[in-house]
């Protein structure tokens, strides 16, 4: 997928599995989008301007989704330090393609999101 906005100004793109392409493109076929009310995103208004406040918006709702789930304290950002992380456990994946799919701008900022668990530490030793 090409992301041409983001909130570091960056344009890239990212690969998604075939799994998150499924149900997007079932999401994108339930859409009527010659119809110029139906939007991919009908929560944002595509300006520039807006990304912020959109992805506070949305950070917000987040929220709301994880108290009522019982996950007190959990944040929408909390997300994509456990996205990095499972990268890191589950795929042969190289840091630097990590940081292309996780939009990562230096290494050192990656890290800081790669909290690797012990026990899968353990399992590569010998």
């Amino acid at each position: 997928i090409f992301l041409d906005k983001t909130k570091n100004g960056d344009k890239r793109q990212v690969p998604l599995s075939s799994v998150a392409g499924k149900v997007l493109e079932d999401y994108l076929q339930s859409l009527d989008l010659t119809e110029a009310k139906e939007k991919v995103f009908p929560w944002w208004s595509g300006d520039d301007g807006d990304l912020h406040d959109t992805t506070d918006m949305l950070s917000n709702l987040y929220k709301e989704v994880f108290e009522q789930a019982g996950a007190q304290g959990l944040r929408f950002h909390d997300l994509r330090h456990e996205a990095t992380s499972r990268l890191f456990e589950r795929t042969k994946l190289s840091e630097t393609e990590i940081m292309k799919i996780t939009g990562h701008k230096s290494h050192r900022m990656m890290m800081r999101y790669a909290n690797l668990r012990g026990s899968t530490l353990a399992s590569a030793l010998w």
